[in-house]
């Protein structure tokens, strides 16, 4: 069973309901042996296998950049999107497989291969001025993903990652850990505890757009020693990726011909540049770093690198494994409490313009076991 770690830290922040607007947003809808996550206030219109939406984007000036070089549209086999006003940026049509049809279509065609093509062009269409100012490719995938229906267990793979290759875009509200086991000194007995040094990074919201690192906790356990030059490069990550606001960590995995890859941190400037390093990085097997102009890359020891979700529960800030489901969240409370919190359990998800939309699914196990958690996911319920 998948470890989720919920450590609830002491500091209580006011109800988020006095800050925050509250939306009926979101539903568990079945649909055979795939359920679905269903967006119920999105202006859609279903096509037989496909629907289309309307799209509304944040940020600054709405104008779209009128050059004969830039094509401000994708016209994908699965998904596309277009511009619902040729004046203003911030309204875009989009076309994605209807409820129904994701079935129909998953049968005959490759939907994740589309969705990384989908997913490319946004952010070509990014570097292009087609959207509003101040959002990243990443925030404006995120949009789309909220306004179209997506398989619920799959819901953390369409807003930020890549199952096949084992890479999550890392996010704001994103937790990256790191544990390493030191040699023993010779001072100090065989016999004796364990060395291990550990460190905790938040993502954090980058100046202007994109993401940076940031050193929240480190530490060692078992006797003091000094920390060799591979330990004192990890608590170096900050500085070092702090021109590359663009970041994808690799996990931990077997993603080729049965070899382990380590866990591998990269940064660029811009998302063409990261699938750029990303395709070289995945040509070796297994994967390891290469060197690229303008990217930075590090390569983590074995075992060493977890990425977590930050969430809260009542008002306490805690963290689980990403990809954790809600099930996995109840099964760390203690037994007798789980069916009471299931059954009192109200789940929000931040969505933009910082507003939170509710979640409507049955308040079952299987039900809490088809919600995949997010970073900044909110959950009340009763003690």
């Amino acid at each position: 069973m998948k470890v989720v770690l919920c450590a609830l830290v002491l500091c209580c922040s006011a109800c988020f309901h006095h800050k925050a607007a509250i939306e009926h947003r979101f539903r568990l809808e079945e649909n055979g042996n795939a359920p679905m996550l269903v967006p119920t206030d999105s202006q859609s219109s279903d096509e037989g296998d496909f629907q289309t939406t309307k799209l509304v984007l944040s940020g600054g000036s709405g104008g779209v950049k009128n050059d004969g070089n830039h094509q401000c549209a994708i016209d994908g086999e699965v998904f596309s999107l277009r511009l619902a006003s040729p004046q203003d940026s911030r309204y875009w049509i989009v076309r994605s497989p209807s409820i129904s049809g994701w079935d129909a279509l998953a049968s005959k065609i490759d939907i994740g291969a589309q969705w990384k093509t989908f997913t490319r062009g946004l952010a070509r269409m990014n570097e292009d001025g087609c959207f509003p100012s101040g959002l990243s490719a990443l925030d404006i995938r995120a949009a789309v993903a909220e306004g179209i229906p997506l398989p619920a267990t799959e819901v953390p793979f369409f807003f930020y990652s890549d199952q096949d290759i084992g890479f999550t875009d890392l996010a704001p509200g994103m937790e990256m850990r790191l544990e390493r086991f030191l040699p023993t000194a010779r001072s100090i007995s065989a016999q004796g505890p364990p060395r291990l040094w550990v460190a905790s990074y938040e993502v954090v919201a980058g100046h202007g757009k994109g993401v940076g690192l940031k050193l929240a906790r480190k530490g060692r356990r078992g006797p003091d020693a000094d920390l060799g030059t591979e330990e004192k490069e990890l608590l170096s990550l900050p500085q070092r990726f702090a021109q590359t606001p663009v970041l994808r960590l690799f996990l931990e995995g077997v993603y080729g011909r049965g070899k382990v890859s380590h866990g591998i941190l990269i940064g660029a400037t811009n998302e063409r540049q990261l699938d750029a390093l990303t395709h070289l990085i995945h040509q070796s097997d297994p994967a390891k770093c290469i060197n690229l102009q303008g990217t930075v890359c590090t390569e983590f020891p074995l075992g060493a690198v977890s990425l977590f979700s930050t969430i809260w529960v009542n008002a306490h800030r805690s963290s689980c494994l990403f990809g954790s489901s809600l099930e996995d969240l109840l099964r760390s409370q203690r037994r007798p409490e789980q069916t009471i919190r299931l059954a009192s359990l109200r789940l929000f998800r931040r969505v933009m313009f910082n507003r939170y939309a509710e979640i409507l699914f049955p308040h079952t196990e299987d039900g809490a076991m088809q919600i995949r958690l997010l970073s900044g996911d909110r959950i009340e319920w009763k003690q």
